[in-house]
């Protein structure tokens, strides 16, 4: 008991910090467990390892035709599956689980980094409290765990820098075998290792090579057995997708543009979630601090060097890559954005004059952030209400003796998506609407006046079948065939 104590009282500010994170990782999980194609597509993928007993070597397909995402996330989701009967919910669980484990990364790397607990606990202050990154880890995607993975990055590259190479390339051997798990635009980021061999000047012994290697050629297996079994598909599409041209109608200055938006965006809303026009300043800001503490000699050389070139590899490539950009690419550039405004911080408040500036900041950083949390809303069109309306379905299909029912759409593309595998939790036969079953239309967004609904759950509509045009013979008869929803393809999903 009094060694507990002594643990809690050694490590009180950690323990509030990740106390605080998981408040904001939780508060409301249920209500806002967010529900999609991706979720519906991931359990798709652990029904098929658990109950179909396929062993999988590659999760969903991702927006570039024949370049897959590793299996690993979805492999992970499996006990929380298990754990909740199958029940996608758990997976707030596993979210939840990852979100704390980052906090406390975030704190020891940033620790053991600087050499200053202080600094550790700005570090996993800040990302404990950001709106961002409590939304992301929120978040249920392979690509949740990619500000997790380059805060080890960023510690891999300090090991390069102190000499402990080898310990150094273990990481690295582990962190690039995740990357085809994750998100390959993490791939950018590996032009900053013979940055840090630059600024170790400490020659590399092979023996301290070979861990790391094997490290990585074992954990790269699956890859390179997918690779072998299907013709190297992945690293002919990774190479079209390089020379050809992707879908992007920008020209390159459009495109550039776009990236500063976005980029400028993201880092900004590490902080605050002002109007666009006001996206420049925090970048423009933290930027010009940074320089200011780097010629004030409160920043090392190494660690300057190395978060202004952090960014720099992930613009370019997207400013040149002719692909439709989405905000997710670039998160791979905040860990730099999050160590200026760490080091900022750090040094303010250990300034006797400054510090007030600090606290302010700190004051103005929590409010925003938590007032924004409490207050968000999301757009009711998540995991409550798609179960709801599921099992609503079910329950009327059940009433009126229905064998089997059809679902139709009323949505723009894409948001017809996201409801086969709860159709399965709900062990309901549902198929196309022209097999003649009983039509149950699904309206989203809501709109009374072009299509008036029965019955709504949350800013989805429910619009029932025209049940005089349904006999019972009829019905029948179209439930006889296949199960549509289990047996028609899912977007993304290969056997």
């Amino acid at each position: 008991m009094n060694k507990i104590v002594m643990l809690v009282k050694k490590n009180w500010i950690l323990i509030l910090i990740l106390l605080l994170g998981l408040f904001l990782r939780t508060y409301k999980s249920f209500e806002y467990f967010s529900y999609a194609h991706d979720l519906d597509l991931a359990a798709w993928i652990v029904r098929d390892v658990v109950v179909d007993k396929h062993i999988r070597l590659i999760g969903q397909e991702t927006s570039t035709q024949g370049i897959f995402i590793g299996p690993l996330y979805y492999y992970l989701q499996i006990p929380f599956y298990l754990l909740f009967n199958m029940q996608p919910t758990g997976l707030i669980v596993m979210a939840t689980l990852f979100g704390i484990f980052s906090i406390w990364s975030f704190y020891y790397i940033f620790a053991n980094v600087f050499q200053k607990k202080e600094i550790g606990y700005i570090a996993g202050f800040i990302y404990a409290i950001s709106f961002s990154t409590v939304m992301n880890d929120r978040g249920t995607v392979p690509t949740t765990p990619v500000f997790l993975w380059t805060g080890w990055f960023f510690y891999a590259l300090d090991l390069i820098y102190k000499g402990n190479h080898r310990k150094a390339f273990i990481t690295l051997g582990v962190l690039i075998a995740l990357i085809w798990h994750l998100n390959f635009g993490l791939v950018v980021l590996l032009t900053l290792i013979p940055f840090a061999l630059y600024f170790s000047k400490k020659r590399i012994i092979v023996k301290d090579l070979v861990p790391g290697g094997l490290y990585l050629f074992i954990l790269s297996l699956p890859l390179i057995a997918f690779e072998i079994k299907h013709s190297f598909i992945q690293t002919k599409a990774l190479i079209t997708s390089l020379i050809q041209d992707q879908g992007s109608q920008l020209t390159l200055i459009d495109q550039s543009k776009r990236v500063y938006h976005i980029s400028s965006q993201i880092i900004t809303n590490i902080i605050w979630y002002p109007d666009q026009i006001y996206y420049y300043i925090v970048p423009l800001l933290t930027l010009i601090m940074t320089v200011y503490y780097f010629f004030k000699k409160k920043i090392s050389k190494y660690i300057f060097w190395i978060i202004i070139l952090w960014s720099i590899p992930t613009l370019i490539f997207f400013s040149l890559y002719s692909k439709i950009l989405s905000e997710y690419y670039l998160n791979g550039i905040i860990l730099a954005w999050i160590t200026m405004i760490t080091l900022i911080l750090y040094n303010l408040l250990a300034h006797k004059i400054l510090r007030i500036f600090g606290y302010i900041f700190l004051v103005i950083f929590i409010f925003i952030n938590i007032s924004k949390m409490l207050n968000f809303q999301d757009n009711r069109e998540g995991y409550i209400y798609r179960r709801a309306i599921v099992s609503d379905i079910r329950k009327d299909a059940e009433a009126k003796g229905y064998p089997c029912v059809a679902v139709s759409y009323i949505t723009k593309p894409g948001y017809n998506l996201g409801y086969r595998y709860l159709f399965v939790l709900e062990n309901m036969h549902v198929n196309n609407p022209e097999s003649l079953s009983p039509v149950y239309t699904i309206v989203f967004p809501l709109d009374d006046t072009l299509f008036p609904v029965h019955k709504t759950f949350g800013a989805i509509g429910l619009i029932y079948p025209d049940y005089s045009r349904y006999n019972k013979e009829d019905v029948q008869k179209s439930c006889s065939g296949e199960n549509s929803n289990l047996t028609d393809p899912m977007f993304g999903f290969t056997k």
